[in-house]
């Protein structure tokens, strides 16, 4: 898990991630995003529109921990959604997180510090 929630961390400050709703949508639409990492507590209807376009665009996904995780991992409070605009990037996340296999599945909670 460390070393996913790192890589999305060097993506982000590469300059190479998008995140949050809006982010995550626009980069689906103009076709950078390579990878789309959406939280398992995203509303039904937002995971949908964007799985949707995943699926238009043959953009993989997965889900990955909940959004207080996902936000401290590209330094924000909270996200639902982040894409990864790096092919190297991409790839590495989804080697490192089919190696996890089942642990992917638990996270625990993550508080934003205050």
């Amino acid at each position: 898990m460390k070393k996913i929630n790192s890589i999305i961390g060097f993506a982000q400050k590469a300059g190479k991630a998008s995140s949050g709703t809006l982010g995550a949508k626009t980069s689906l639409m103009r076709n950078r995003a390579r990878l789309l990492l959406i939280s398992n507590d995203i509303s039904e209807n937002t995971g949908s529109g964007l799985i949707k376009l995943c699926a238009r665009n043959n953009i993989p996904w997965l889900v990955y921990g909940d959004k207080n995780e996902l936000g401290t991992c590209v330094g924000k409070a909270y996200r639902v959604a982040v894409t990864i605009n790096d092919d190297n990037m991409a790839a590495t996340i989804i080697k490192n997180y089919d190696a996890l296999g089942e642990q992917a599945k638990s996270t625990g909670v993550v508080e934003w510090q205050k």
